[in-house]
């Protein structure tokens, strides 16, 4: 390869050598006959002629001269003139004489003439009778110089004769070179003809060759699978092989010479491809070719339109470019896409009926739960004795647990990695584990299963993670092993393995001695609706779901769970969790409750909201819990009330028009009255962790965040009470994860406390106040443009959807609100966009809620 290269290389120079040496000889040959027109030119001029002429003429002029000078004698002025005009031209003459070039030997006789003639002119221009007394004085000096014309006529003769001679000297040798090299010319043209010849030869057999291999390329794409048309740069079809002969019903010889646009294309597409050729003839490029290949619609002899996959590659000739075109016919893989189409909106139509019927299931099973647990509520009146009480608290528990489960069948329903519900906060591990178990036992002891409780390390550790996921991952693993192992002993072991930083790995892990399960069954048991035979891998009630539930809840949390187990060697369930460890002193956590929660005493409480709705809830809540409320419809009411009358604690909104909460707690302790030692809680739908800040050093000693319901409201007032005698701030203080999944437009927990608290009337009264104060104040919302004014607006109605439990409502007005804190007016601009929409979807979801229970009240 590389010897053919270098004589390729070497020829090429050959080639290049013998052509600049070609064209030297023809540019010497030209310059040298240029040079011999141009001498026998020049002896043909009549520039030499002229010279001699001159010098001759000096002496035919000076002898006219002497003879005018002799008529001058006799004294007339006629002949005074003549001599004159005779003196005049033979000194014009001499001018002529002395300007004449080529004869350089007579340029000292012509100026010796010159000066003499130059001496004479004083008396020539006297007037006559001086001239004709001066006469003989002028012949004098016209006999000195007598003998000069003649002397340079024949001077001059003879120097021609020289220049002559050595000028047809000089064009004999030019003609002799050039002879010359025309001869060495003429033989390197007989040479190249020769090779010229021989190349031409070689040139017939590539011809040949080529032909040939054009035949094969056509044979190619004749028999080629893929249509391929050959169209020039003016639509003109060139080539038209047998697939294109098949996918579109044209014969080869219709097609040829046809238009390529008018035959082929659709006419909705053939004047946009008319424009693309003729931009292409115009600039040299443009979007007709393209190394990719992508899909068209064409059409076939019939005018039916087939879609296709097209490629057009370019081919530039001596005469013009030529586009290659390969088309496909796709129609078969077009019909099997749609077909899978079909099928999948099929599975997605049945997969949204299924879903509708676990969420109609699911009402229909939370109405008769929450029906119970209200008549357990009722029952839970303090007037019980211990192991009633125990049993209560069991049942409570357990119908909350149950509860949790209905919403999971839900979420399952809904996404494979739903984050939105996660909530972190400050946990301990340990008191979680022991509250579990405590409510496991009445459970385990119907069945004869003894639970046992092994820690490592997580004594007075605090971890940042969600709680309710952990209780119902542990729930769910406990609770089978106690279903599925009567006379068992089941192990809960709970420890932690360091990490970097202040991260650890926490570690669940609960075991038993039963039967175990097979090596074949292990990677199904955690699928959803897989309910086997052998013990682990049924839920309770026979769904199959509580190992899928659990691998979601560990996979939520950025987990992995393993089963371990032979048959009849037990099983282990091992969770493995990444969570964060918080410093004891830097972290404000609810106080963990007792698996016996004592009652609080009753309080005299002051509670401070701008909105109405929300005072008449909290005022029911805190009622129900056995406290005595007081109202204050904003700060200067809440100082002057404060002023005069003694609370156990005063719950404070933040945001109030005219005195905040800030400035009503600062002036309630600073004043000096019975309040001045009073913890102050901020209660408020949201609030930055800069902003926390705030309220702690403004003087508060807790915060609660809104939504509210009574467990909330118990917690935290039971919190505030231990903080008071700890002398320490509480700060109930959720981490939501942040998640771009869609959250609920209800809260259903919250929504049953409602009709629970407030009864079907009240809320529906409560419910309608709402609409009118959210429809009244959303044309403000959507036209403000201040910053200020939209944060308060925003702030003013998250509030309120909170206290309703209208979780997306809220959750889209608090973003706004912190984008307004954050300065990001525009971003809070378009989420105000979605306000309406929410809104209305948020408003319908109540009105089918409150028309469910009017119907579930009335059967």
């Amino acid at each position: 390869m590389a010897n053919r290269t270098l004589h390729r290389l070497q020829r090429l120079w050959v080639r290049r050598t013998l052509a600049l040496a070609l064209f030297a000889g023809l540019a010497v040959a030209g310059y040298l006959a240029f040079s011999v027109w141009d001498r026998v030119g020049a002896l043909g001029s009549a520039h030499q002629d002229h010279a001699e002429w001159v010098y001759s003429q000096l002496e035919t002029d000076f002898l006219k001269l002497e003879r005018a000078l002799d008529d001058a004698r006799s004294g007339t002025a006629v002949e005074l003139t003549n001599l004159r005009k005779r003196f005049d031209i033979f000194y014009s003459r001499t001018q002529v004489a002395a300007r004449v070039q080529g004869v350089s030997e007579l340029s000292a006789e012509t100026e010796r003439l010159r000066r003499v003639l130059d001496a004479q002119i004083a008396i020539i221009d006297s007037p006559d009778a001086q001239l004709f007394s001066r006469l003989s004085e002028l012949q004098f000096a016209l006999q000195t110089i007598e003998r000069l014309p003649r002397q340079i006529g024949l001077a001059s003769i003879s120097f021609a004769a020289a220049a002559s001679e050595a000028e047809r000297e000089q064009i004999v040798q030019l003609i002799e070179m050039l002879l010359l090299l025309a001869l060495i010319v003429i033989s390197a043209l007989i040479a190249m003809t020769i090779r010229l010849s021989r190349q031409a030869l070689v040139l017939n057999r590539t011809s040949r060759a080529a032909e040939e291999n054009h035949l094969r390329l056509a044979t190619t794409l004749r028999a080629s699978l893929d249509a391929v048309v050959v169209v020039s740069d003016g639509g003109e079809i060139l080539d038209f092989n047998g697939s294109a002969e098949t996918i579109f019903g044209i014969t080869r010889n219709t097609a040829l010479g046809k238009n390529f646009i008018d035959l082929l294309i659709p006419p909705k597409s053939g004047t946009q491809q008319s424009l693309n050729l003729e931009t292409f003839r115009e600039i040299g490029r443009g979007r007709v070719t393209g190394t990719s290949r992508h899909e068209f619609e064409m059409t076939n002899d019939e005018g039916h339109i087939f879609p296709v996959e097209i490629s057009v590659s370019l081919t530039r000739s001596d005469d013009a470019p030529v586009f290659v075109t390969y088309i496909r016919d796709i129609t078969d893989e077009r019909e099997k896409e749609e077909e899978i189409i079909r099928a999948r909106d099929d599975a997605l139509v049945a997969y949204r009926e299924k879903s509708r019927f676990f969420a109609m299931m699911s009402h229909e099973m939370r109405t008769p739960l929450n029906g119970v647990l209200s008549a357990i509520h009722l029952l839970n009146d303090g007037r019980l004795d211990g192991e009633q009480q125990r049993f209560i608290d069991a049942a409570l528990t357990s119908g909350d647990i149950l509860l949790g489960h209905i919403d999971d069948v839900l979420a399952i329903e809904r996404s494979e990695a739903d984050t939105s519900d996660l909530e972190l906060q400050a946990c301990n591990i340990s008191a979680l584990a022991i509250g579990i178990l405590e409510t496991m036992k009445p459970l385990a002891k119907m069945s004869g299963t003894r639970l046992h409780l092994k820690q490592s390390g997580v004594n007075d550790r605090l971890i940042l993670t969600d709680p309710r996921a952990i209780q119902q991952i542990l729930v769910n693993l406990v609770s089978n092993a106690i279903k599925f192992g009567p006379d068992d002993d089941i192990t809960l072991n709970v420890s932690y393995q360091e990490s970097s930083n202040e991260d650890a790995i926490l570690q669940l892990q609960v075991s038993d001695n039963g039967p175990g399960i097979s090596q074949s069954d292990i990677q199904r048991i955690f699928e959803d609706y897989v309910s086997l035979d052998s013990r682990y891998e049924r839920h309770t009630g026979g769904t199959g779901l509580g190992l899928g539930i659990v691998r979601r809840l560990v996979l939520r949390l950025g987990g992995d769970v393993t089963c371990h187990s032979e048959p009849s060697q037990g099983t282990r369930f091992v969770v493995r969790l990444p969570v964060t460890t918080i410093v004891p002193e830097k972290a404000h956590t609810p106080a963990l409750r007792d698996p016996n929660p004592r009652q609080l005493t009753p309080m005299k409480l002051l509670a401070v909201d701008d909105n109405e709705i929300n005072r008449d809830l909290i005022k029911a809540m805190l009622q129900r819990l056995g406290h005595t409320v007081t109202l204050a419809s904003g700060g200067q009411e809440a100082i002057t009330v404060a002023t005069n009358n003694r609370f156990d604690a005063i719950l404070m909104d933040i945001s109030m028009p005219g005195v905040n909460g800030l400035q009503a707690t600062k002036a309630i302790l600073a004043g000096g009255g019975p309040n001045a030692e009073t913890p102050i809680m901020a209660v408020t739908a949201h609030a930055l962790p800069k902003e926390r800040e705030e309220f702690a050093a403004a003087g508060m000693r807790g915060f609660l965040q809104k939504p509210l319901n009574t467990k909330k409201l118990n917690n935290a007032l039971e919190a505030l009470v231990l903080a008071t005698h700890d002398g320490a701030p509480h700060i109930d203080q959720p981490i939501a994860k942040d998640s771009k999944a869609p959250v609920p437009l209800l809260n259903e927990n919250q929504v049953s406390e409602l009709f629970e608290v407030l009864g079907h009337a009240t809320l529906t009264d409560r419910i309608a106040t709402l609409a009118a104060r959210i429809e009244g104040a959303l044309p403000e919302l959507m036209k403000t443009h201040e910053t200020g004014t939209l944060q308060a607006k925003a702030h003013d109605m998250a509030g309120v959807s909170a206290m309703f439990g209208a979780v997306r409502l809220h959750r889209q007005l608090r973003d706004i609100e912190t984008d307004c804190k954050n300065g990001d007016i525009s971003r809070a601009l378009e989420r105000v966009k979605d306000i309406p929409n929410i809104w209305n979807n948020t408003h319908s979801a109540w009105h089918s809620r409150l028309a469910d229970n009017r119907a579930d009240t009335a059967s």
